[in-house]
């Protein structure tokens, strides 16, 4: 017998060697493989094409796999479909099974709040959570590729796609797409419960010009690396296993045909060794950037630039008489080996069909509905709330809901809603009728569908509504006013819904504004008037039931908000960690740095978001004043409840350094803490910030930490915070 001491010395390295031994048996395989293969069969092995939008399969499609020149599909799922695609490709003489990939970007068939919403949680174990869960469904319907995280720090609410990130801070952001990475991914992609995750749209998609979808984004090396690098980083240090360039230009090159990107950053410097696939068409697409002047020479330009997987189109394919040099046979050879490698680490060649029984026992799951309910909850952010309007008080029994957004089941769910069925949704007014039940009324009459700039209307209920004890009055945008393809100029609510709140705000009846979108809104006449205003984007499948359990006080809103709310559109770019100027801000000075027609503040700060209860956050502590540069810094905060009810609080801590050797940002986000605090408790919340991330990088490319006096900066908003002074040294 082993002894005990022995085993647990052994047992790491047996797994060493069978982990070792198993990675020599795939690259063993995936060399026979290729070694069997023509070109035109390793060049259809790069290519991945569509399906329907409901799921089915395209007939040419399957021929192609049927020939043994396809590598696999997007937007085919379901045990069904994936199988008779699957089959055909196993009749092939190497049996090279297909990978099916899908938007899985919030949810699968349970869906969740959009990630916009649910990066106001600030919840990362909930968001791993409900990565994990969309994982399991997709996984059960045959899908082991999806199209997320998205990386991209987003600092302009005209651009649509803000909505698929966690906003305009790199600290949460990164946070947020490692914690998804692991929810997509876990221990093993190939269990059947997991699937690869892919990073988009490397890098610097958010900072496209004019907050326009597609556009040039003008960034320099130094943002890149300060900004937008840090979440793919962050990404593929949880193990993601592919990533998406982004449609963008960068410095002039776009980023599909980028060398300098996709080789010497990603490959050289970061070490990558996965797969990078294009997005939807963007090889076809460089001739619209005018850098290639035919298809075929778009597909050689992008595949020596660093391209693994060309989507949608066929401009590879082409390439093929092109493709026949030492070199560029060369370079085919490692994508096909990257392919087939990604194929065994998801098992397909061990296990390439769906179980249907197991389909059918994951999707809408009750486990995974009452998740779904919770993260809308917490997704939600209490911007205003005079007077304690919310919660919905009890004597309360007759509640009108109004608002074309009320009972709209397809907007709940927003916009890359996977395999989401609107019919499975459960909207606010059938939440609070089933709350309300027998001993209340809830009125409610058809407001018509927000749609574009105004909203067609049998009735707008107001005046049902003047019988009511509250009001509801549920606006925003619908889901396809927001998400891709969705850029805008202005960011105003719809006139008539604005007039709409006008006109129950003139009832003089109690009334909250429940304000779903998916991007930061001018909303200033809600701001100064509204009584309350419960900020709640899209909230899932079970938005409806999660926005009530906050309304009524079952749920205490802890939301914050990831992104800035400006004032007006002239504000754009507005964040909370802007650099100063040579003549900063002051109100009364007109020459510094502002507007003569707005305040220069934002209507709401990031990491703002109200409680039913009250927190005080005391000044920062330590033992220390002076940190090791080499160190960690180190420091506590008391967090007490003051008010009558339990709550959760989250810490923001921020950091500025106070003299550096080139200008650096006010504030910096630079790590936080949810924590629950009992009604007349208090907590205290230990902080550790290793030195290395209070550096920067300098305008010669290297990264450097400088001691010297730095600010520290704790609160429950970038906009509301204690201060202390450290020194690195």
């Amino acid at each position: 017998m082993i002894p005990p001491r022995f085993l647990c010395l052994a047992l790491p390295l047996l797994f060493a060697a069978l982990t070792t031994a198993r990675g020599q048996d795939v690259e063993a395989k995936v060399e026979e493989i290729l070694s069997k293969l023509t070109l035109e069969e390793k060049l259809g092995q790069l290519r991945l094409v569509d399906g329907h939008a409901g799921g089915g399969w395209k007939p040419q499609h399957r021929y192609l796999a049927q020939q043994g020149l396809l590598g696999g599909t997007f937007n085919v799922r379901g045990t069904g479909p994936t199988g008779e695609m699957q089959r055909a490709a196993l009749a092939t003489r190497h049996k090279i099974p297909l990978v099916f990939a899908f938007d899985v970007v919030h949810g699968y068939r349970t869906i969740f709040p959009v990630p916009l919403g649910e990066a106001a949680s600030w919840d990362l174990e909930l968001a791993e959570k409900c990565a994990a869960v969309a994982a399991k469904e997709a996984r059960s319907a045959n899908v082991s590729w999806t199209f997320a995280p998205m990386a991209d720090i987003a600092r302009d609410p005209r651009w649509g796609r803000i909505v698929e990130g966690a906003g305009e801070d790199t600290v949460l952001t990164s946070a947020f797409t490692a914690a998804r990475v692991r929810g997509f991914q876990g221990n093993n992609i190939a269990a059947p419960d997991r699937m690869l995750s892919c990073l988009k749209h490397f890098a610097g998609s958010g900072a496209a010009e004019g907050g326009r979808d597609y556009n040039i984004a003008e960034v320099s090396v130094r943002s890149l690396r300060e900004t937008h690098f840090p979440p793919f980083l962050a990404g593929l240090a949880a193990g993601a296993g592919s990533i998406m360039p982004t449609f963008s230009a960068i410095d002039g090159v776009p980023a599909t045909s980028n060398p300098w990107l996709l080789q010497d950053v990603l490959r050289k410097e970061w070490g990558f060794n996965g797969v990078v696939v294009t997005d939807y068409d963007a090889v076809g697409q460089l001739a619209n950037h005018r850098v290639a002047a035919t298809y075929p020479a778009a597909g050689l330009l992008a595949l020596q630039s660093g391209i693994t997987i060309e989507m949608w189109g066929s401009c590879m394919v082409e390439a093929e008489s092109m493709m026949k040099t030492p070199a560029n046979l060369k370079l085919v050879d490692e994508a096909v080996r990257n392919v087939l490698r990604m194929k065994f680490k998801l098992g397909l060649f061990d296990k390439p069909f769906g179980d249907p029984a197991r389909e059918k026992a994951a999707l809408l799951n009750p486990d995974h509905l009452k998740l779904t309910r919770e993260a809308a909850s917490k997704a939600c952010v209490l911007l205003k709330n005079e007077g304690n309007t919310l919660p919905i008080p009890a004597s309360a029994k007759k509640i009108a809901i109004v608002g074309p957004l009320a009972d709209d089941r397809t907007s709940l769910i927003g916009s890359w809603s996977g395999d989401g069925r609107p019919e499975d949704a459960v909207t606010l007014v059938d939440a609070v009728r089933d709350r309300l039940g027998a001993s209340g009324t809830v009125i409610h009459e058809s407001a018509g569908n927000a749609s574009g700039f105004s909203f067609s209307r049998p009735s707008d209920g107001v005046e049902a509504a003047k019988d009511a004890d509250f009001v509801l009055v549920v606006i925003g945008e619908t889901a396809d006013m927001s998400g891709e393809a969705a850029s805008k100029s202005s960011l105003d609510l719809p006139p008539l819904q604005l007039d709409l709140v006008q006109k129950v705000h003139a009832l003089g009846k109690p009334y909250a504004v429940v304000l779903m979108t998916g991007r930061p809104l001018t909303v200033g006449w809600l701001a100064e008037t509204c009584p309350a205003i419960l900020l709640t984007w899209f909230g899932g499948t079970m938005g409806g039931p999660g926005i009530a359990d906050v309304l009524f006080g079952d749920v205490n809103p802890s939301g914050k908000l990831p992104v800035t709310f400006p004032r007006s559109v002239g504000q754009i770019p507005l964040t909370y960690n802007l650099t100063p100027t040579s003549r900063p801000y002051r109100a009364d000075d007109k020459w510094t740095s502002k507007y003569t027609d707005i305040s220069s503040s934002p209507l709401w700060a990031f990491g703002h978001g109200l409680s039913y209860t009250d927190f005080e956050i005391s000044q920062p502590m330590s033992s220390q004043l002076r940190f090791p540069i080499d160190g960690k810094v180190t420091f506590k905060v008391s967090v007490k409840n003051t008010g009558s009810r339990d709550g959760d609080e989250i810490v923001q801590a921020y950091i500025r350094d106070d003299v550096a050797s080139i200008t650096r940002p006010n504030k910096e986000l630079k790590a936080f803490k949810r924590v629950s605090v009992p009604a007349g408790k208090s907590v205290m919340v230990d902080f550790e910030i290793p030195a290395k991330d209070l550096g920067f990088w300098t305008p010669k490319g290297e990264y450097v930490v400088e001691p010297g006096s730095f600010t520290l900066m704790v609160g429950d908003s970038s906009e509301s915070v204690q201060s202390a002074r450290f020194y690195l040294e």
